[in-house]
């Protein structure tokens, strides 16, 4: 499953335009596959997997965002938190990943290289939330 956390990081590359820009996803998802020049299948599959998997439920997940984030709208999440944190719980409780802390782990990773220190805290305190209230799993 190597091809995992690079398919994570597409997924919240392809959101995080989508969030931006407002076209339709499946364009961009296309173009970033092209654009990237994404070869191997199980990634592009898992990628999109995770991306449709929030659209589908994204209303839930942001609401979910919203309550964990001290009550805020989740318009004033930052572009770059909110959709790290969309794509992780879809794949957490909409996907089950088989490991939910390596998935964690993944997805703070990203959050530390695109934003710094603190989105990654933010980020982390998130989905430990969602580890321990969804997933019934204490860190």
């Amino acid at each position: 499953m190597i091809y995992k956390p690079q398919a994570r990081k597409d997924a919240f590359l392809v959101l995080y335009q989508w969030d931006m820009k407002g076209e339709p996803i499946e364009s961009l998802i296309e173009e970033y596959i092209s654009a990237n020049n994404i070869s191997l299948q199980d990634r592009r599959r898992y990628m999109r997997k995770l991306v449709r998997t929030f659209m589908e439920h994204s209303v839930e997940i942001d609401k979910l965002i919203a309550e964990y984030s001290e009550k805020w709208d989740i318009d004033r999440v930052g572009f770059i938190e909110r959709n790290i944190l969309r794509i992780a719980i879809a794949e957490l409780l909409y996907i089950s990943a088989k490991n939910p802390k390596i998935t964690i782990s993944d997805y703070i990773k990203l959050a530390q290289k695109y934003a710094g220190k603190n989105c990654a805290r933010f980020v982390n305190g998130i989905l430990g939330r969602v580890l321990r209230e969804k997933l019934g799993i204490q860190d």
